[in-house]
């Protein structure tokens, strides 16, 4: 984790934005050109679907192929470039009532900001593993950073498939005696050297293209049973904990503890200027459950929801462009 050694708890920004996605970052462009001092928190490196998608060709004014991960980093350095300052830190609970707004990090970091911009994306998971919930606290884990040490000497499984996955694991390893780093599909989606360097730490095994059958144990866990999807034969992983980190489809919203309006469809209500149902809190990108998902409509949000909050905290009467 990037602890940053100017972390100071009493400073207050004006916007803090969730998620360094197109979304995010562009908001982040805005925001900080317009002389707001702007905080962007994230999870990984290579966060969210456009950082694990490996070629874009039809992103406007960027010709192709780039990779996901090499066009975040371009938007990201833009909005630096502004003065918008990036931190790593997994959000797991906000405080928004009031005029200051509170978030928290896994780390037990708080920030605070007048305003905050929700753009975490849709990459949650919809299903649960047999036996995952059982063993939840008795073995499953879902932080390394919380539990590694009470796996000091042990086995353990990780299972994931990108960058946020394998700076876990790294982090487990320092504890942990052997780690199967178990992939779902047949490639990790990550930086080629953020994978060559989980290759090269000794006590992690990667095993690819393994599908999870199901978290086995009794009053703790005991294994994890998995099918190698290429030669179809099952076998049980020896392992005392099993650390869960993937993605899927659904919107990243836990963190906003039921503090602002949904939709019957658990997604986020907002105004036509992507306001959420409390003032001062917005929403923009893959969040918003919108049919259509591409990086440059995630961007043009990212620009529509940092125009409305560059109105909102400098009162101004209606939205102004930025050239």
């Amino acid at each position: 984790m990037d602890l940053t050694l100017d972390y100071n708890p009493d400073k207050v920004y004006d916007v803090i934005i969730i998620g360094a996605g197109p979304a995010g970052s562009t908001a982040a462009i805005y925001t900080a050109r317009a002389g707001l001092s702007t905080l962007v928190l994230y999870r990984a490196e290579a966060d969210g679907a456009l950082g694990v998608t490996q070629n874009i060709e039809n992103y406007p004014g960027v010709p192709g192929p780039i990779s996901g991960y090499e066009l975040l980093k371009r938007m990201r350095n833009q909005a630096k470039s502004f003065g918008a300052e990036f931190v790593r830190g997994k959000v797991i609970a906000t405080d928004l009532n009031g005029d200051i707004k509170k978030v928290y990090t896994i780390d037990g970091r708080e920030f605070k900001g007048r305003a905050v911009i929700v753009a975490s994306g849709a990459m949650e998971r919809t299903h649960k593993y047999k036996g995952e919930e059982e063993f939840l606290g008795r073995g499953v884990s879902y932080c390394g950073v919380c539990d590694a040490a009470f796996f000091k000497g042990k086995d353990v499984a990780v299972i994931g498939e990108d960058d946020y996955a394998i700076e876990e694991a790294e982090f487990i390893s320092r504890f942990a005696r052997h780690i199967y780093f178990v992939v779902p599909s047949s490639k990790i989606k990550a930086p080629p050297e953020l994978v060559e360097e989980l290759r090269n730490i000794k006590n992690i095994e990667i095993l690819m293209h393994h599908r999870i059958i199901e978290i086995v144990g009794d009053q703790f866990v005991t294994g994890l049973k998995v099918k190698n999807i290429d030669t179809k034969e099952d076998k049980v992983l020896p392992v005392e904990g099993v650390f869960i980190f993937l993605g899927g489809n659904k919107p990243s919203i836990d963190f906003l503890m039921n503090q602002v309006e949904m939709t019957d469809g658990g997604c986020l209500l907002i105004n036509e200027e992507m306001e959420t149902s409390i003032p001062g809190v917005f929403a923009a990108g893959d969040i918003l459950c919108t049919n259509i998902k591409q990086a440059v409509i995630a961007a043009a949000d990212g620009c529509k929801v940092a125009l409305a909050v560059d109105k909102y905290l400098k009162g101004k009467a209606k939205i102004a462009p930025q050239w």
